[in-house]
């Protein structure tokens, strides 16, 4: 028996999953769900790695057999999330679940072995096979795969059916719903190969291999997203980030001018980008409600954020001279509140659009 894989393509694999999984180990653990995923990458690891050292073609070799065990292990974790997507269990009941599920992984892996061996010293194959032996390793390899993935296939349709997920989130249940159906319906043709002798698809187990290797390198791509995200996040480069650096010059100097409506340091250190995002553009507004007594009255202020360049900037300009007098001190130049940024947003993302049209000429008149 020989893969269907070529062996660099395997090995780049490898590396593909390792990458992601050693990512996530780092910079996603925190959720129940995250931890029962980096497992489950972990096993699959162990898969790959076993399939490749393979030291014989025959499938009842002891590394093939672990590799096929570590297989059964991946579709346990499936199950275990399954189980607690569907019950919502606690934690604890959980990793209980996942140690028998285990269990279950382990013992099916021995009667493999067991049977593998059996079958070899009789030199009888046991892949797509009737005696004895084959007929029980099929059921301890094929079983437990086939369960898991069923189970898991119902909790996709069970959150595709509550109605309240994002686009996002329906297009990763699709995904993993058509990988599930993928293992599923090989799994059926086998067995029905086996009991008619068609469709005639050559041997199970390697089929099993590029299988497993096809799907866990899409599930592991769609599992790469909120990694790529959430390295978005710490560097900076997301959305949030991206707008809170353009607000940034024109945040520190209004407050450096208003430096008691900016929320101490401690506060803001873990906020998450939104909850800083937010913060900033309130600490903004707040600024320009107390330098709008030191802006002349006939400031010329931009209607709309749709108006030329030049009333943006005429109205930034009146706002940094009404920032550094009140750094230095002087007197309001009207009483009460004078002329601000008079759009009213009535979201935050009209809010920012608004920030953002200020801050975009900001650098032109920055106080200094």
């Amino acid at each position: 028996m020989s893969s269907l894989i070529p062996g660099a393509l395997g090995w780049l694999v490898l590396g593909y999953v390792g990458v992601i999984t050693a990512g996530r180990l780092i910079l996603l653990r925190d959720t129940l769900i995250d931890q029962l995923v980096n497992r489950m990458l972990l096993w699959s690891i162990a898969a790959l790695l076993c399939y490749r050292f393979a030291s014989t073609p025959s499938i009842t070799s002891p590394v093939y057999v672990l590799a096929l065990g570590c297989v059964v292990m991946t579709t346990m974790h499936l199950y275990v999330m399954a189980r607690y997507i569907l019950a919502e269990t606690e934690p604890m009941a959980v990793w209980q679940r996942l140690r028998r599920c285990g269990f279950v992984a382990v013992v099916a892996t021995v009667v493999m072995l067991l049977a593998g061996t059996a079958a070899s010293d009789n030199g009888r194959p046991v892949d797509l096979s009737t005696h004895g032996p084959a007929v029980i390793f099929a059921i301890a390899y094929a079983a437990p795969v086939a369960v898991d993935m069923v189970v898991f296939l119902l909790a996709g349709i069970h959150e595709l059916r509550l109605g309240d997920l994002s686009a996002k989130m329906r297009l990763v249940c699709w995904t993993l719903g058509i990988s599930g159906g993928f293992v599923l319906s090989s799994q059926t043709l086998s067995v029905v190969q086996l009991l008619t002798g068609r469709p005639d698809l050559g041997p199970h187990l390697p089929r099993g291999e590029l299988d497993f290797v096809l799907c866990l390198t899409l599930d592991v791509t769609l599992l790469a997203i909120p990694l790529f995200s959430t390295v978005l996040t710490l560097s900076g480069w997301d959305r949030e980030g991206r707008i809170y650096r353009r607000l940034r010059p024109l945040w520190r100097d209004l407050t450096a001018a208003v430096p008691e409506i900016v929320l101490p340091a401690d506060a803001r250190h873990g906020a998450d980008p939104v909850t800083r995002l937010f913060r900033m553009t309130v600490e903004i507004r707040d600024a320009l409600l107390h330098l709008g007594p030191y802006v002349p009255t006939e400031t010329t202020q931009p209607q709309r954020m749709g108006e030329s360049d030049w009333e943006i900037t005429d109205y930034a300009q009146h706002l940094a001279r009404a920032a550094r007098a009140r750094r230095a001190g002087q007197l309001p130049t009207v009483v009460g509140s004078g002329p601000r940024l008079p759009v009213t947003a009535h979201d935050f993302d009209t809010e920012l659009r608004h920030l953002l049209g200020l801050a975009r000429v900001w650098p032109k008149t920055a106080v200094r």
